[in-house]
């Protein structure tokens, strides 16, 4: 009994972390309108699937069946992009324990090499909470936007600045809607960094965002997903928080960058 159990337990595993192969570029997965790909159904119904390159992870055990469901909603974006359906999450990525930054259940995936732009167009799953959806690549966060209140359909891109062959990850803090992805491989400007520099330190109940040296999006949430503050700055920046463990994430044309700190 105890070798099964532990030979499902690596099968899950592999299937989770195992490389596949990579998405050829650029690569749209527009759910709101490619019926042939996305048609309507209820959900994956099983722990992992692909669909057009494009890895579906509902969670380990199987127990998440409603996970990708395909529903019909028609929307209209800001951008002129509209659809019929929508490819629901129906859930966080992560477990009640809070936010990480390597999902484990309901969540997107793909694989790709060198610089990437991941463009995502979604909206919130209630009409009365915002919601927040995240790329990151297993250990930070690359891009993530919050809608309004109201589910108001936001567009947001991340980018991928390294050269080498990562996952990346596409999920939400709740039940969120996505309509399409893009990816497209990004040609780094000649000096630019392949990492953001900012460092986020603390001193007693005040963060510091230092070596700031071009427009930066700070952004700082708790480890349950919970927003707490947004910023843009050109310039180093402190600010006060309560005291807590936080992520600060930075997003400038150098990158992107994920740090914690703890605030007492």
């Amino acid at each position: 009994m105890k070798k099964t159990l532990l030979l499902m337990l690596v099968g899950v595993m592999s299937t989770t972390f195992t490389m596949k192969a990579q998405i050829a570029l650029p690569k749209t997965w527009d759910f709101a309108n490619d019926t042939t790909n996305w048609p309507l159904n209820s959900g994956t119904g099983v722990a992992d699937k692909t669909i057009d390159q494009l890895g579906l992870f509902s969670k380990g055990d199987g127990t998440i069946t409603n996970f990708g469901a395909i529903t019909a909603t028609s929307y209209t974006y800001t951008d002129g992009y509209s659809g019929v359906n929508r490819l629901q999450l129906n859930g966080a990525g992560y477990p009640s324990s809070g936010f990480t930054t390597t999902p484990s259940q309901r969540y997107l995936y793909f694989d790709v090499s060198g610089p990437v732009t991941v463009t995502v167009w979604f909206r919130s799953g209630s009409n009365s909470s915002a919601r927040t959806v995240f790329v990151t690549d297993g250990s930070t966060v690359l891009g993530q936007r919050i809608t309004d209140a109201a589910g108001t359909g936001e567009i947001f891109t991340a980018k991928k600045t390294s050269a080498g062959t990562e996952r990346l990850y596409v999920y939400g803090d709740s039940a969120c809607n996505i309509s399409k992805i893009t990816v497209t491989a990004t040609t780094l400007a000649t000096g630019e960094s392949a990492q953001a520099a900012e460092k986020v330190f603390t001193n007693g109940k005040t963060v510091y965002v230092s070596k700031v040296s071009v427009p930066t999006a700070i952004s700082v949430y708790t480890m349950n997903g919970a927003l707490v503050n947004s910023l843009h700055s050109k310039s180093d920046v402190s600010f006060d928080l309560k005291p807590g463990i936080y992520l600060v994430n930075t997003t400038s044309v150098k990158g992107s960058k994920s740090q914690k700190v703890i605030v007492k």
